[in-house]
């Protein structure tokens, strides 16, 4: 009698324990993300679907506009989206001992709200109740820890509450770790390294990452990691069960979002219609921060007169319009946002301090800026107090990096700018990933928009030669398409060329249309009647360059 009553009393222990942890653990969540409960409200449901690896897709390294168009393909002919109890509890009816998922999605679709919202209902106990213990753990702050620790030890440093936190409590089923933003990751994640197995065995930071992916720390742990394309080749796809892929809002999302952020019903209506006109806008405002941008600009006073006025809106006009209400306050800081913009292209999207003061920004200024316009620049602060920035949307940074770009060329004068461009085309040609098409894009944009050089300049005469010599032998860069015909010249006009050279959309459209039907494999296999050798292997050496200009944007 006695021996049961130790034993009982043992277990009521561990029970009592377990509990005041996951209490601590849920306060602590609810806390963290109480800004996200007060925002709940307008919050759309988010469309997740498993990802499809046999679908036309461009490389992971490619521009992420090319992945949301592709992303919008695969849910209307190949995926079904699903609720995301679906993704996180199915592999809990195999025995398996791979337990980690991957979750993608372009900048701005929705991974980190996803996660938010999935911690801030555990924590509210309005689902996921076979969860015992979930740890969110964000990318970015993994990056200060610079010394060696014990997981244990890593998770008590995100959740200082949890002082009673040991080896047997992380043992037992249930336990989910979620790691936000792969992409912001800076260490090496080096897989051929031998796995740490304790959990109070002193590491560094990478190190304790792949050995709970890899399961031989903690092997009955879930680890979901959401991502952006461009980072996924970190990880070995085979240590994951499930891939899974956000998709953007859907058209009645798009709507009801408009509604949301614009009260009045005859203006949001018009917002609504505006977007319709431009497929590429429709397009574009799959991604949350730029429908929100797009219906702040609409929805401002100032435009009042003129928001209805632009057939068919783009974004540099809509981006044009976001930043000249900062402009006259604010002007300096944007001049020197701009400069940084240029800076960090290609870099990553966490902005530090040491950032900042590159191009003379104090922190002080970042974050008055941030609450001016957040469409443009975001603060964000995390372990530590550490306060870092994000530009709204890599759109956005893209746009100042241009605006910048222009600003340089443009003390040149008229005959440097366009003999500039043109080098600035092929530059940005040889890309083979397109990384620096929108921002080009937005070079032709503002070039318009500023009324900088005349439809018959030479630069256009240019790459409008360029465009009609390669269209039909597969190399034809979509941003071409894009600024040639809806750029520097009219509707009317545009309606005109394409008139003269019904050939083009004669062959062009139905192989492009049939490509986007195949394969990768297939895509190797298929040859142009027009294409010679020599433009064959060019290809093959663009490989994923070809299927981007199927349904490609025009942001000008």
């Amino acid at each position: 009698m006695y021996c049961i009553y130790i034993v009982n009393h043992a277990l009521l222990s561990h029970v009592f324990r377990k509990m005041d942890l996951q209490t601590c653990l849920k306060t602590s969540l609810r806390s963290k993300y109480q800004k996200l409960k007060e925002a709940e409200k307008s919050l759309l449901p988010l469309r997740i679907c498993y990802q499809n690896n046999d679908s036309t897709s461009p490389t992971w390294s490619s521009h992420q506009f090319r992945h949301v168009d592709f992303s919008s393909l695969a849910a209307h002919f190949l995926s079904v989206c699903v609720p995301l109890t679906d993704v996180l509890s199915s592999d809990r009816r195999l025995f398996i001992s791979n337990r980690a998922i991957l979750t993608l999605g372009v900048d701005g679709i929705g991974k980190t709200t996803m996660v938010q919202r999935f911690a801030l209902d555990w924590a509210e106990d309005r689902g996921h109740g076979d969860i015992h213990f979930l740890f969110v753990l964000n990318f970015w702050e993994l990056n200060l820890l610079k010394h060696k620790l014990s997981l244990i030890e890593l998770l008590q440093t995100f959740y200082p509450d949890l002082k009673g936190l040991n080896a047997s409590s992380l043992k037992r089923d249930g336990v989910w770790f979620v790691f936000d933003g792969l992409d912001e990751f800076n260490l090496t994640l080096d897989f051929s390294r031998p796995a740490a197995r304790d959990v109070s065995e002193a590491s560094t930071v990478d190190h304790l990452i792949t050995s709970l992916i890899k399961g031989s720390l903690l092997p009955g742990a879930h680890v979901w990691i959401t991502s952006r394309y461009s980072a996924v080749r970190r990880i070995p796809r085979n240590y994951f069960f499930k891939e899974t892929e956000v998709l953007g809002f859907s058209d009645a999302q798009k709507e009801r979002h408009i509604r949301t952020l614009i009260d009045n019903e005859d203006v949001a209506c018009k917002a609504i219609d505006r977007m319709k006109l431009s497929s590429s806008l429709t397009f574009l405002c799959q991604i949350p921060p730029i429908c929100t941008v797009m219906a702040n600009v609409l929805n401002n006073p100032l435009e009042a007169k003129n928001r209805f006025k632009l057939k068919p809106l783009t974004l540099t006009q809509i981006y044009t319009l976001a930043s000249s209400v900062v402009e006259a306050s604010n002007s300096g800081v944007l001049g020197k946002l701009k400069k940084l913009a240029l800076l960090r292209m290609g870099e990553g999207s966490v902005i530090y301090e040491e950032d900042l003061l590159k191009t003379g920004i104090t922190v002080e200024e970042a974050s008055a800026f941030s609450k001016e316009c957040p469409l443009l620049l975001r603060e964000d602060s995390g372990l530590h107090g550490t306060t870092v920035f994000r530009f709204g949307h890599v759109s956005a940074q893209e746009f100042l990096a241009a605006s910048a770009k222009l600003d340089e060329l443009q003390v040149l004068g008229t005959a440097s700018l366009s003999e500039s461009c043109r080098r600035l085309v092929d530059e940005v040609r040889e890309d083979v990933n397109g990384k620096w098409d929108v921002f080009l894009q937005f070079i032709f944009g503002l070039i318009k928009e500023r009324s900088l050089l005349g439809p018959n300049d030479e630069l256009f005469v240019y790459t409008k030669s360029m465009f009609l010599q390669n269209i039909l032998f597969d190399e034809v860069d979509p941003l071409l398409n894009s600024h040639i015909y809806n750029n520097k010249s009219s509707h009317s006009a545009s309606q005109r060329q394409k008139q003269k050279h019904p050939t083009i959309q004669n062959i062009w459209i139905p192989y492009k249309l049939q490509q986007s039907a195949s394969s990768p494999q297939q895509w190797e296999g298929t040859e142009n009647p027009h294409r010679g050798k020599k433009t064959s292997d060019r290809t093959r050496l663009r490989e994923g360059r070809p299927s981007a200009s199927t349904g490609w944007v025009d942001v000008g």
